[in-house]
């Protein structure tokens, strides 16, 4: 006699998820809930950190300096390759530097004495670099508004804590006047470290409430720019004109890229 066919047993997905899955206790359904908003409290932060980074993420190259010194001139070659007819300007310019991949916002500064300050406070935040533009040839008669200017602009916190690379760019060196980017280092240092002396006097005369930060270099020492740590200020010798020298600039830019 013909073998009967064996009855089929049915596979029921309610009765397999209840044996797989640990009974659902009260505490198991706690420990459930704690790790889920563990899980989703990482998650959180993780996302919150990458778009603080993202919107935090320093792309600016600052160019300062005094008036007539170059900066326009260098600005419009190193983002569109030509001259212009500098003139004073009253507000920031703000240009493209393509490198590579990579591009950095390049912001060209005034660099009147009555509103410097005032734009620099505007796009500071933004920096990751700045190129502090000299003219090598009317240094010597300068020297103390540079000496000053540049002071102040390493004494910002936001500088400080921000941007690690300083480029000083002895320009105009086509000119017979002009003075070579070592002798303008070793003016400037010597001008800094008298500065030094009366800046520290007047914070002692306002109290010591104020700005600690206007102290640059080591105590006890004559005031040298490899004395600032962490922040590398390097000097180069350029002419902007015609883009005849940029080279140490756009090597420099590279770098910072």
């Amino acid at each position: 006699m013909a073998d009967q066919a064996r009855p089929k047993k049915r596979i029921s997905l309610k009765e397999t998820f209840k044996n797989l899955t640990p009974e659902l206790t009260e505490e198991n359904m706690m420990w459930a809930q704690v790790a889920a908003a563990v899980l989703v409290g990482l998650v959180t932060l993780v996302l919150l950190w990458r778009l603080l980074r993202g919107s935090s993420k320093r792309r600016g190259v600052l160019l300062m300096g005094l008036c007539e010194s170059g900066k326009t001139q260098m600005f419009s070659q190193l983002c569109h390759g030509v001259d212009v007819l500098s003139v004073t300007s009253v507000k920031e310019s703000a240009g493209t530097y393509i490198t590579g991949k990579k591009s950095l916002t390049l912001y060209d500064l005034p660099g009147h004495e009555r509103i410097r300050y005032s734009m620099f406070d505007k796009v500071k935040k933004l920096a990751r670099g700045v190129i502090f533009v000299v003219d090598s040839s009317t240094i010597q008669k300068d020297v103390r508004d540079v000496a000053e200017f540049l002071y102040n602009v390493l004494c910002d916190g936001m500088v400080q804590s921000g941007v690690s690379r300083v480029l000083v760019v002895c320009n105009k060196q086509d000119l017979t006047l002009a003075r070579a980017a070592r002798l303008i280092q070793k003016t400037l240092e010597k001008e800094m470290s008298l500065l030094r002396v009366t800046k520290a006097s007047q914070l002692q005369s306002v109290g010591e409430g104020s700005n600690n930060n206007s102290f640059l270099g080591k105590q006890g020492q004559d005031f040298e720019f490899s004395h600032l740590g962490s922040m590398k200020v390097e000097f180069v010798e350029a002419v902007a004109k015609g883009g005849e020298n940029l080279t140490p600039i756009t090597s420099w830019l590279q770098q910072v890229a």
